[in-house]
């Protein structure tokens, strides 16, 4: 048996700490999600030393390696789950509900990650109300060591170094080609993920210590501070945009040149290094315990947590975590695979069994109406209309053969469609081309912060692409143009020759009146139609109406009980959509479409009409609420009137 190495578990402490103040949104690490890079290199390193140890002294049992890793990773994964899942019914919508159940399943069969994939990207604003979000890595790790043992032994000593080597290379290469296509998958996924571990099974292979000992023949000094210097610099600002990718193998690395290379600045007896190694002895219950907290708060509080309220959750999970580990952690890892420990592990599936009893109970009980047809997405004429691909016109995408409208621009184009349908007089027919994030604009495209490089490339592609079609389409005699347009003002955008810019408003309207004016010279007339009221994408209206409807208690200091809010506070924070949208109907000399209109009178904006939900998320609306709106509003006469 190996001794526990004191800078290793002090690296454990700067990762966990790195993940809770990014997760608690404390100021300065604005990359703390790259402590999980950290844990993969560390995992990768001490579970493959067992198993090279073991094999090279010819004594490696996967019976023994793998009951290790039961009784070292599941009791306390079992409580916090537990715990969870008692809560959930209390605290979770029912759409909510469904996904959790789905995660606990993954959970408990190691395939987390998988689930999470198929729901929302890691990064997107509804994953932070996922309570089991954080389990996607535990899964991912699981899903690496049931590979890992058979491998080495089938490599044997001598082809093991190649074989890790040309592993290592193959998912680096898969998470850097498949992130142009798929960057939420390439997050979650084993393949594009495995590099990560496989940097510390590197780290483990006999012969390091040769390696190490060569390089200090040549660099005498003592690295590690430099290295930790690169980790915090990464972890503080960050050199790329897309994870994983630049950061995640600068830190990879650098946490491998800390392990291979030990360094004096992560020893010693200092109080400094005595408080993370008790940090570090506890890195794995406060990483379980602290996101459901998180994310079960957020739930309640819609509008991010007070800081005040986040500080008492850091405080909490401390001391959680805490207990955890002293009495389910220790107790468990000292289990022998004969002793009553191995049996009473057992008994930590019966609450497990009756708060999954409980859930499935809620999930079935009258008194909570299903509200996923309410809010389920709003795609307009479907999914085929979303056009991620070169633009090629769908037949679904069209209510007609010669559409005489087009509805063009992003999901807030989409959601107007059942509005339009709803109000149409005669059958002139529409067309939708849409894709999620993508005004219509000759010179400037949004770049999420998770989009690949040439998503914004591909949103002034289907604009060119689009008006090609329509100087085609004598038939379509005009187009209404939708979109969110806040995320050109807010967030990273490039323009047609593919630099960074920052756009004034005065920029974007000039583009929208120059895309105007070529649809007029193809005799299209033009109309825009503005978001909805809505306060920003903190303030989750359709979730508020969800959880009043079903009774769950919410906070939410901008709305009312009935979650209506003042139109005031909505004028105030579209101030800049508003005065963009403004300043483009006077430079294109084209009508606008209000849809506040509808739904704000006497100083207040409802969310609910007539018992129906008019949101589904922070402003996009329901298939319902669109209805409701384009029949309160007359919205195709209106876009028949204003037309020009």
């Amino acid at each position: 048996m190996h001794a526990l190495r004191g800078d290793i578990q002090v690296l454990r402490a700067v990762a966990v700490l790195a993940v809770l103040a990014f997760h608690f949104d404390l100021p300065g690490l604005s990359r703390g999600y790259l402590g999980v890079d950290i844990f993969f290199v560390i995992s990768g390193y001490l579970m493959s030393g067992v198993i090279v140890r073991a094999l090279d002294a010819g004594r490696f049992s996967a019976t023994d390696f793998y009951f290790r890793r039961a009784k070292r990773l599941l009791p306390a994964v079992m409580v916090t789950l537990t715990a969870s899942t008692l809560i959930a019914p209390w605290v979770l919508t029912h759409s909510a509900l469904t996904d959790y159940a789905h995660q606990l399943l993954g959970t408990l069969t190691f395939t987390a990650n998988m689930v999470l994939w198929s729901q929302s990207g890691y990064f997107d604003g509804a994953a932070e109300l996922k309570p089991l979000l954080h389990t996607w890595s535990l899964a991912l790790e699981e899903q690496y060591y049931l590979v890992l043992p058979a491998a080495l032994c089938w490599a044997g000593a001598r082809w093991r170094s190649a074989m890790l080597w040309a592993l290592s290379a193959a998912s680096l290469g898969a998470c850097l080609v498949w992130q142009k296509h798929d960057p939420s998958g390439t997050f979650y996924l084993l393949p594009t993920r495995a590099w990560e571990m496989l940097v510390g099974s590197l780290c483990a292979l006999p012969g390091t210590d040769r390696w190490r000992d060569a390089v200090k023949r040549h660099i005498p000094w003592d690295m590690g501070a430099v290295l930790m210097a690169a980790i915090a610099a990464v972890m503080w600002r960050g050199l790329d945009s897309v994870h994983p990718r630049g950061d995640a193998l600068l830190v990879c690395l650098c946490t491998a040149g800390l392990i291979v290379w030990p360094s004096r600045c992560l020893g010693g007896a200092s109080n400094l290094h005595r408080a993370m190694h008790w940090v570090g002895d506890r890195s794995y219950s406060l990483y379980l315990v602290h996101w459901p907290l998180i994310a079960l708060a957020k739930n309640v509080w819609l509008q991010g947590l007070p800081a005040q309220v986040a500080w008492a959750l850091a405080g909490g999970t401390v001391v959680l975590a805490h207990i955890n580990h002293a009495l389910v952690e220790e107790r468990f890892r000292r289990a022998t695979a004969a002793g009553p420990w191995a049996w009473q592990m057992r008994w930590l599936l019966l609450p497990l069994a009756v708060a999954c009893a409980g859930l499935w109970l809620h999930l079935r009980a009258p008194h909570r109406a299903d509200p996923h047809d309410a809010m389920k997405p709003n795609l307009g004429l479907g999914a085929a209309c979303e056009y991620e691909g070169q633009f090629t016109p769908q037949p679904s995408c069209q209510t007609r053969a010669h559409p005489r409208t087009v509805v063009w621009g992003d999901s807030y184009a989409m959601h107007l469609l059942p509005a339009l349908q709803s109000s149409q007089t005669d059958d002139g027919g529409l067309m939708q081309i849409t894709r999620s994030a993508c005004t219509p604009s000759l010179r400037h495209a949004r770049l999420g912060p998770q989009d690949p490089p040439a998503r914004a490339a591909q949103c002034l592609s289907l604009s060119q692409e689009v008006l090609a079609y329509l100087a085609r389409a004598p038939w379509v005699t005009q187009v209404v143009i939708a979109s969110r347009w806040q995320y050109l003002l807010d967030e990273a955008v490039v323009d047609a020759q593919g630099r960074r810019v920052h756009p004034s408003a005065s920029d974007i309207a000039d583009d929208t009146a120059a895309l105007v004016a070529r649809l007029r010279r193809m005799h299209k007339k033009v109309v825009i139609v503005s978001p909805p009221a809505l306060l920003g994408p903190q303030t989750n209206l359709g979730l508020c109406t969800e959880r009043r409807q079903q009774g769950l208690w919410t906070v939410m200091p901008d709305l009312a009980m009935d979650c209506s809010f003042s139109e005031g506070t909505f004028k105030q924070k579209q101030a800049a959509v508003l005065g963009l949208l403004s300043d483009i109907e006077r430079r294109a000399q084209v009508g606008v479409i209000d849809l506040s209109r509808f739904n704000c009178h006497r100083g207040r904006c409802q969310t609910i009409w007539e018992d129906q939900a008019l949101y589904r998320d922070a402003g996009h609306l329901t298939v319902g609420g669109a209805q409701r709106l384009g029949t309160g509003l007359s919205l195709m006469h209106q876009v028949d009137q204003l037309a020009r």
